[in-house]
């Protein structure tokens, strides 16, 4: 299909929304699709006709608040149109819970349970804590995040929330090697400081009797439900996240903490204020400056690898083309690249971006993703955009104000031995629509993300029995009411899920546990995993590390065999994340940890070699060996790999292609 391209943050304004909204509410009332939604509630064909008109002339006269478009100027810039027409449907079960509540069986009680409009009565224990909230604001590279842990090692207990695995590391090492106990829980690893070799007490005991430390290094979505007395939130603009933001919003109305200190960009700091105030709770306001100087190189590379020099950061959007711009970049300069994307291991990534920044490595350029742009201190003096839009996987976006500052504020970093940070662009075309995004503030966030709680989906799912979760799941976004200040996450990932594996007789509790697993359904090998291991629980059956993970023997000699070490690294990883939630089916942490780290060494040597897309391939099933079939759901299928390294060539092709549009309208 062609794609669509999305418009400019700049040029989402009322009208657009108007425009867009006339769209979707024609979708609406045309598509089967949404007429299938509304029947799983009972609605029939004619009461669907009928009413669905109504609702369509009553937003489109404006007489619908929330349709407004002065009000969905917010939604369509984080989520584009696809969200859009889902809030239309939402908005059409509010309007007929107000117009015609007998359409809708038990509307009243469904719109009881699924009443999401006060968050901050999950956590009545945080509630009764004074807590006083302190924002660090700034730039990239402003030393906000430092200043914030710089009290959190003062205290006398504490906890740091990070957006990623890699930090969430990164300060459990730092706080160690300063002499400070600490724990670590991430998803699929938890660590615990040895107080006995320590000559140190534990702050306490959980009721399994393990010891409890006062210091925790956590990521976001892990935070223990503990007092502290300081607690520190980083990149506190995701609480906007299409799809994570739950996780900083559960951790800003949850945290039990005397002190909350919340790191991240100047357009979280309404939002915040405005949750804030909701709970009686007042915000100070640190702001920082950036350390040391930035600016927009008004020269570009002129469309010319040769340009590229040492200490340069490029940017690319896709994994292929980081491996073709490798490849030019080698060929043409003589110099060797590090690279970093976003389906590497956290410690193939910290390992990558140790030879770039080590001198003495041989690799002086980096060609990496937006991976680059949060959770990595990198030595840069260049970034350089090749694009400065990307796939989002429904349409070419722009890339935002914020991200575009992010990745571009990682060049001449404080103490990086660099006067000036630089950033530019490959194509000449660029640099005018870089050098304006660069100069401009993120738009304040709006709202924060919300998911509900498990026993809100349990009584949910008690009113459709016969109704499959990955249906359910769906349904519930669609009937239910959050807040001004709230929006319900975007649970696609959540979905995928629970259709793999929802035939397979999981509990509502069973499911929901699995459905935020750290994974992608589009991974052929790690879908397989994912079903080998619910099969386990669903039966109640002790599931081997060995039985699930499959190594294949062998080093990757093309990039399709690498795909494949990453994809079993996102296998081992979800094993590993299991073992905390079924331990009784998980028995072998320890065993999937070998195997974890015998694949981020595979995945390291395969970087390191030099590049051999062009080498002869072997069979999948010839490199991934043999000992499990397909039917036992252990390996993924080789056309699954092939299939989307094509896509993506595709892709690719026709961002170039619409880039190159967009410059020739630019340039007019």
């Amino acid at each position: 299909p062609d794609l669509a391209v999305a418009p400019l943050e700049s040029e989402i304004d009322e009208a657009y929304a108007r425009t867009a909204r006339t769209e979707q509410l024609d979708s609406f009332l045309k598509d089967s699709g949404v007429f299938r939604r509304c029947a799983c509630f009972g609605i029939d064909q004619k009461q669907f006709d009928t009413w669905s008109a109504k609702f369509a002339d009553a937003a489109s006269s404006d007489k619908i608040e929330k349709l407004k478009p002065a009000n969905l100027i917010a939604l369509l810039a984080r989520g584009g149109k696809g969200t859009l027409g889902d809030f239309i449907v939402n908005q059409f079960f509010a309007y007929l819970a107000i117009e015609a509540p007998d359409v809708v069986k038990n509307t009243k009680f469904l719109r009881e349970i699924t009443d999401l409009r006060f968050p901050s009565e999950w956590a009545p224990d945080a509630r009764k804590v004074q807590r006083r909230i302190i924002m660090h604001v700034g730039p990239t590279n402003s030393g906000k995040t430092h200043n914030a842990l710089q009290r959190l090692r003062a205290a006398k207990s504490g906890i740091y929330c990070s957006p990623l695995r890699l930090l969430a590391y990164e300060v459990y090492n730092r706080l160690i090697s300063d002499g400070i106990p600490c724990a670590l829980v991430t998803g699929e690893d938890r660590r615990i400081p040895d107080f006995e070799k320590l000559g140190i007490e534990p702050s306490g005991y959980t009721v399994t009797g393990q010891p409890v430390s006062r210091m925790v290094s956590c990521t976001v979505e892990m935070a223990p439900n503990a007092p502290y007395h300081v607690a520190v939130i980083d990149e506190i603009q995701m609480i906007a996240d299409q799809s994570r933001g739950w996780a900083w919003t559960n951790a800003l109305l949850s945290l039990r903490a005397d002190e909350i200190h919340l790191c991240g960009e100047p357009s979280a700091v309404p939002l915040v204020k405005r949750i804030c105030a909701s709970l009686d709770e007042e915000v100070e306001v640190h702001e920082y400056s950036r350390l040391g100087m930035l600016e927009v190189s008004p020269a570009s590379l002129e469309g010319k690898w040769s340009n590229v020099q040492k200490g340069d950061c490029v940017v690319a959007f896709s994994r292929r083309e980081i491996f073709d711009i490798k490849t030019k970049i080698e060929e043409e300069t003589g110099l060797r690249c590090a690279v970093i994307y976003g389906a590497l291991p956290p410690e193939t990534r910290a390992e990558q971006a140790r030879l770039f920044n080590d001198p003495d490595s041989g690799y002086d350029v980096l060609v990496a993703s937006d991976a680059v742009g949060m959770g990595i201190n990198l030595k840069i003096n260049r970034v350089v955009f090749t694009t400065l839009s990307k796939w989002d996987g429904d349409m070419v976006r722009p890339i935002s104000v914020s991200q575009t500052r992010q990745i571009g504020g990682r060049a001449g970093r404080h103490n990086s031995g660099v006067d000036k940070g630089q950033v530019t662009t490959l194509e000449a075309v660029d640099v005018s629509r870089l050098d304006e995004v660069m100069g401009l503030q993120p738009h304040q966030l709006r709202v924060a993300g919300l998911k509900p709680p498990t026993e809100v989906i349990e009584v949910f799912s008690r009113q459709f029995p016969r109704v499959p979760f990955s249906q359910l799941w769906s349904m519930f976004c669609d009937i239910a009411s959050v807040s001004d200040n709230y929006f319900l996450c975007n649970f696609r990932d959540q979905e995928a899920i629970a259709s793999t594996i929802g035939h397979l007789g999981l509990s509502i509790r069973d499911m929901y546990q699995f459905i935020y697993a750290p994974i992608n359904c589009r991974d052929a090998i790690v879908r397989n995993c994912l079903v080998h291991c619910a099969t386990a629980v669903a039966q109640r059956i002790e599931c081997k590390a060995a039985s699930a993970i499959r190594l294949p023997k062998g080093k990757p000699k093309t990039r399709q065999e690498l795909i494949a070490f990453e994809q079993w690294h996102r296998a081992i990883t979800l094993y590993l994340w299991l073992s905390f939630h079924f331990p009784e089916t998980f028995t072998e942490y320890d065993e999937a940890l070998v195997f974890k780290g015998q694949c981020e060494e595979t995945i390291q040597a395969g970087l390191l070699l030099p590049d051999s897309q062009g080498a002869p391939r072997r069979s999948f099933d010839s490199f991934v060996g043999k000992g499990i079939t397909k039917s036992e759901n252990a390996l993924g299928a080789p056309e699954a790999s092939e299939v989307s390294d094509e896509f993506t060539a595709k892709i690719d092709a026709k961002l170039k292609a619409l880039n190159r549009l967009r410059k020739m309208v630019e340039v007019k």
